[in-house]
């Protein structure tokens, strides 16, 4: 199956998501327009969750780093009371 999907590609001038994506939007009578566009919203979607996945993820390790801190303080602190 796979082999004749890259057949119709390489006779389309296209690449295999391409061919795909143009079955798929024939197959539900939609806009070949239409589909590419919502790929690309999701794409652009998709990117922006991963750069505030990332920015969350280097704030969580912010937040750790300070709470070691605030523990080691508190711990010595603490030390320094009993003494």
């Amino acid at each position: 199956m796979l082999e004749a999907l890259d057949a119709r590609a390489i006779l389309d001038d296209k690449d295999r998501t391409q061919v795909i994506r143009e079955a798929i939007a024939r197959y539900l009578e939609l806009p070949e327009d239409s589909v590419e566009d919502r790929v690309n919203l999701l794409e652009q979607g998709i990117e922006k969750l991963h750069e505030q996945v990332q920015l969350t993820e280097e704030r969580t390790d912010l937040l750790e780093m300070q709470f070691s801190e605030l523990s080691r303080l508190v711990t010595m602190f603490i030390g320094r009371q009993k003494k």
